[in-house]
């Protein structure tokens, strides 16, 4: 079969959640698909990171630029001489109109539940040009069996149609860390109202007041209502104790979750969480949400906390530093993360190619 792919995400410079997912994703498949042909379309030259060209692997690269999803991919594809098995959109976007069968992938319907996290303009894209991806599209991939419920439940979508391709987790061969000379916590993640951060803050002050040798470091970019969030630091006067890394690079992010005391993901509502299947992979605990899709991961391997209650949180804060308990999630985890692999993950979608 002659498969296309929408390869923008995988081909942005800093990779976060989709982005991470898709280029993983692309780069398995060229590795591990030997029987399909692809031709993956692209806005900007392929950067050093994407697959080789071979001749099952090549690239189309095309403008203009702008709105270059709803006008020069449709009209790309409409007048192409090759004739497509399927065309393969590994974020919430599919060509405007187009004449093979469309498959999308739904990261998370967060859009939906906190409309306020985004501008206007924003929000009607994402509401508008998703539900418009998941009625056209023969087939969906999503990453949770949260979503898939939540897209069957908004969208009304059989769920044979949906497949559910769990994203992996890839550990550098070599991690620079050393022991940190203060031990810590970590958040991960673009810093936004649904993460709950200023309730992480206020457990980790109460955590505090016993254990003041401790940090709290949460690593992302800025998102919404940042100040307000420094404004619970400022309250209770852990500027000295909590440290703010804006974006991290893949080496550092790596660095910081084998060198954490335990990951703590307080979110009020995930997709999936790549940082926890991450934190497992290097034998950190993780602490996360009873809600969304987080208990689907970590339930069992991790210590499971509800998002609104401040002394349940730094209770397990508490729990988890005690050297018997951490040594107990430690394994767990990595038994658990080694479920999550992106090999799984191409092949769940490659099926779906093959199905079409």
């Amino acid at each position: 079969m002659l498969i296309g792919i929408d390869g923008n995400e995988a081909n942005e410079v800093q990779k976060v959640g989709i982005g991470q997912f898709a280029h993983q994703l692309l780069t398995t498949i060229e590795k591990i698909d030997t029987q399909n042909s692809y031709l993956v379309y692209l806005k900007n030259p392929p950067n050093s990171d994407m697959p080789l060209s071979s001749t099952r692997w090549q690239y189309r690269v095309f403008g203009p630029k702008k709105m270059w999803t709803r006008f020069a991919l449709p009209l790309k594809l409409l007048f192409q001489s090759e004739k497509l098995d399927c065309f393969f959109s590994p974020s919430h976007y599919t060509p405007l109109f187009c004449r093979f069968p469309l498959i999308c992938s739904i990261m998370d319907l967060g859009f939906l539940h906190y409309p306020q996290q985004f501008t206007r303009k924003d929000l009607y894209q994402l509401t508008a040009w998703t539900k418009n991806s998941v009625v056209h599209s023969k087939h969906i991939v999503t990453i949770s069996q949260f979503t898939k419920d939540e897209i069957i439940s908004q969208y009304h979508k059989a769920e044979n149609d949906i497949t559910i391709a769990y994203p992996g987790a890839k550990i550098p061969s070599k991690i620079n860390s050393e022991k940190p000379i203060q031990p810590f916590f970590l958040s991960l993640g673009t810093l936004k109202p649904s993460k709950n951060i200023p309730f992480l803050i206020r457990a980790f002050g109460q955590f505090s007041k016993d254990h003041p040798d401790y940090q709290l470091i949460i690593a992302g970019k800025k998102g919404w209502l940042f100040d307000d969030i420094y404004v619970v630091v400022k309250e209770l006067r852990l500027e000295d104790k909590i440290v703010f890394q804006d974006y991290i690079s893949e080496d550092q992010k790596w660095v910081l979750l084998q060198q954490a005391s335990a990951l703590i993901i307080p979110s009020l509502y995930e997709g999936f969480g790549f940082p926890a299947v991450e934190a497992m992979a290097v034998g950190t605990p993780v602490i996360a949400s009873n809600v969304a899709s987080l208990p689907e991961i970590v339930k069992g391997y991790g210590i499971i906390i509800n998002p609104t209650n401040l002394n349940e949180l730094t209770k397990a804060m508490v729990t988890i530093i005690e050297p018997k308990n951490y040594q107990k999630y430690h394994l767990l985890g990595i038994k658990r993360a080694a479920q999550f692999t992106w090999d799984k993950t191409a092949k769940s979608v490659i099926n779906c190619f093959n199905k079409l």
